[in-house]
């Protein structure tokens, strides 16, 4: 059985990533340029039909992976190991980049290089994406449960 010829080569893929870390340290040291690439990996990803069946799973990952970069970003959850951060950063810079693996203009084949360094990367990070999500779910019951105190009565 021959190899696909969309699938990209799993030793390319950590070539790229490899590549990536260096300029995701890069942005990470330059908030509005880490601001600006997140914006643009969201536009990118908006302008994208949400998946169903198998990529549905990687489409919520990686949505939950932009939660996070935002979170990480404004400084409200920063307890990612930096290996991490550096990962999702990378995989982000590979995403938006039209010049990869395979160009994004092939048609179907310029996405699914971009999707297998997202997947490799989302399962690097699976535990940090997990802690991430817990604490996602506790700022929601934390916010959800703050009580009001009014005073409806007459004074």
């Amino acid at each position: 059985m021959s190899k696909n010829m969309y699938e990209p080569d799993p030793e390319k893929i950590n070539e790229a990533i490899e590549k990536s870390k260096s300029k995701a340290e890069d942005y990470l040291k330059d908030p509005e340029k880490s601001k600006k690439l997140l914006d643009d990996a969201m536009k990118k990803a908006k302008s994208k039909e949400k998946p169903t069946g198998p990529l549905a799973d990687l489409w919520e990952n990686l949505r939950t992976a932009f939660r996070l970069l935002q979170a990480y970003f404004s400084k409200k959850y920063t307890t990612i190991p930096w290996a991490s951060i550096v990962l999702v950063v990378g995989s982000v810079i590979y995403f938006v980049s039209p010049i990869d693996l395979m160009p994004d203009w092939f048609p179907l084949a310029g996405f699914i290089d971009d999707a297998a360094v997202l997947v490799f990367v989302l399962r690097q990070i699976n535990a940090d994406l997990q802690r991430f999500l817990e604490w996602e779910k506790e700022q929601t019951t934390a916010s959800s449960e703050k009580v009001i105190d009014i005073n409806l009565g007459k004074q």
